[in-house]
């Protein structure tokens, strides 16, 4: 990490790194989505997921290690860290530009007082450690305001229990929608208070995949993910080994 990304990391809780994935690649990911019906309907879809996308090609595949990501991830989680799950969100533009009611009535999750569940954020000495990770990897625009992955910065730090109003997004002056051009990664820790702004934009929408990390020792999902992945290195299945500690060898970079 650079200076300047690590002050940032640490003062708001997520970065954004420009142009990770050109826009050949991101053509072919999204036509091999679309192969595979990830068509979420035109309402209610702020919560749309998919998964299983790491088993459709080396385009998806080596997101698991990408050579931008990884040496981020070794600093933010220590040299030996895991992926722990992973899905894609999809959101169409509604017709007439209003979010559902269920999405305008969402509101946000996680805070830093959660560090027994796995979301935290803390610092020792000249080191930052976290719990679960997310790398967050734009494969549309997302414009300023037009809905996605929203946050309150700095959140992560927070030593205090967050009021109930503040969970809310819809008229919360403390929440920050992220912007992100196609081919950026966000990557936030699971500390932060996050969650989804109501999609608006009718001429653009939401093709996202988050691919979620842990320290050695921990797991948030029920089970590992599966490593019978055809093609997978040896970097990329030492990754996907369940969590433990004894022996367990660094990521290579």
């Amino acid at each position: 990490m650079t200076d300047e990304q690590r002050f940032l990391f640490d003062l708001q809780g997520y970065l954004v790194l420009s142009d990770v994935l050109d826009a050949e690649r991101i053509g072919r990911m999204r036509s091999v989505m679309d192969a595979h019906g990830v068509d979420p309907p035109v309402e209610n879809t702020d919560s749309y997921r998919f998964g299983d996308f790491l088993h459709w090609g080396a385009d998806f595949r080596d997101l698991i290690d990408h050579p931008r990501i990884l040496p981020i991830l070794a600093e933010i989680l220590g040299p030996r860290f895991r992926l722990d799950h992973a899905y894609g969100m999809a959101t169409h533009p509604s017709p007439t530009g209003t979010a559902s009611e269920a999405a305008t009535n969402a509101g946000m999750h996680h805070t830093a007082a959660m560090f027994h569940h796995a979301c935290y954020y803390v610092t020792h000495g000249a080191r930052m450690h976290n719990g679960l990770v997310v790398a967050s990897y734009a494969l549309t625009d997302i414009e300023p305001g037009a809905g996605g992955f929203c946050c309150i910065p700095g959140s992560h730090k927070a030593i205090y229990p967050m009021p109930r109003e503040y969970f809310r997004i819809e008229g919360n002056p403390l929440v920050r929608q992220i912007p992100q051009k196609a081919g950026d990664v966000l990557i936030f820790t699971e500390g932060l208070t996050h969650g989804t702004w109501p999609w608006r934009d009718v001429a653009g929408q939401r093709r996202s995949l988050l691919l979620k990390y842990a320290p050695l020792y921990l797991q948030w999902a029920r089970r590992p993910l599966a490593n019978d992945i055809e093609g997978l290195t040896e970097r990329q299945k030492l990754l996907l080994e369940g969590p433990y500690v004894a022996q367990r060898a660094e990521v290579t970079l």
